[in-house]
């Protein structure tokens, strides 16, 4: 290869990498924001969502087409690739753009949502880009696909602050249930050997009144979860709060949960039981409280938050007798 030659070569370079450093810097600069608009006074949800949707479409189209160019040589010429890369870099600033018209009065746990997927979709991008550099066939087909994965995710992400809420609950759920399921695999355990010993009795005891607290979390979180999904509205500046009011609780309710039900595992830690037994059972008092001064929260709701604020104080204080 002549010098005239190697240049042209390491020019035809030039648009991809310009384009993976717009990529950083995007990606950067959405890190490191912290001056989001509190306010849009013309924000219209439809617009914006119609809007995202649109340039996610663009994306996923822009990828393509550089993949299909860069899948196998010869790759395209200079002026071509500038014309490829050009596409890709518009939906970048686009999207970085759109990041900017979702105001935080729609609500911080909605806002935090998106701005996560922000954050990874551009790091996605960021190593796609990279493999077209590096000419590597299968991993440049990885991160198309990847690519693609989470464009298409999107479908399921939330458009409003209670939709949000629905979907935070949802994953706490599943982790009160996994924490309660292996309590109970542990009962069957300790049922066995309860009767060799009488500290294993003991042990025992404090389990079940351990999986009663616990049995309640489940509970409280599934039917608030119900009454979220059909009273919650996102409407007013009044329901975005409660959405976000309510999350911050339901946020240390895995963490609460899983610090307690350790302590249940045999052998039982009674001095760990009587660290993290209240914090739970107070915690659980918290979110019935806050749930019960939300929107939420309506008159078909009354008794069941009746029965489990007594259930709340029942299973604490049979876990307090036991260890107190």
């Amino acid at each position: 290869m002549t010098s005239t030659e190697c240049l042209a070569s390491c020019d035809c370079l030039q648009a991809p990498r310009l384009f993976t450093e717009h990529i950083q810097c995007a990606l950067d600069q959405v890190k490191g924001e912290t001056n989001w608009k509190a306010e849009i006074g013309d924000f219209n949800a439809g617009v914006f969502w119609t809007k995202q949707d649109s340039i996610l479409d663009l994306l996923q189209k822009e990828v393509n087409k550089l993949s299909v160019s860069y899948s196998s040589k010869p790759f395209p010429k200079c002026k071509d690739a500038e014309k490829l890369f050009d596409g890709g870099t518009k939906c970048v600033l686009a999207l970085v753009s759109s990041i900017y018209h979702l105001p935080l009065q729609q609500g911080q746990m909605l806002f935090e949502r998106w701005h996560r997927f922000y954050v990874v979709l551009l790091t996605t991008l960021l190593r796609y880009s990279t493999t077209l550099l590096n000419s590597d066939t299968q991993s440049v087909a990885q991160s198309t696909g990847a690519i693609w994965e989470l464009c298409s995710a999107v479908n399921n992400m939330p458009k409003d602050n209670k939709s949000s809420l629905v979907e935070k609950q949802k994953q706490v759920l599943e982790l009160v249930n996994d924490a309660l399921f292996e309590l109970e695999e542990a009962k069957k355990t300790c049922s066995s050997e309860s009767s060799e010993e009488s500290s294993s009795q003991y042990d025992h005891s404090i389990l079940i009144a351990g999986i009663g607290l616990v049995k309640t979390a489940k509970i409280l979180l599934h039917k608030s979860l119900k009454s979220i999904q059909v009273n919650g509205h996102s409407e007013t500046a009044q329901q975005v709060t409660d959405a976000d009011t309510l999350g911050d609780v339901i946020d240390k309710t895995s963490e609460t949960v899983d610090d307690f039900a350790v302590s249940l595992y045999s052998p039982v830690s009674v001095v760990e039981v009587r660290r993290t037994f209240k914090p739970l059972a107070n915690h659980l008092s918290s979110l019935l409280a806050v749930f019960r001064e939300s929107h939420f929260c309506t008159e078909q709701d009354v008794q069941w938050t009746t029965l489990l604020e007594n259930a709340i104080s029942h299973n604490d204080n049979k876990v307090s007798a036991l260890v107190t």
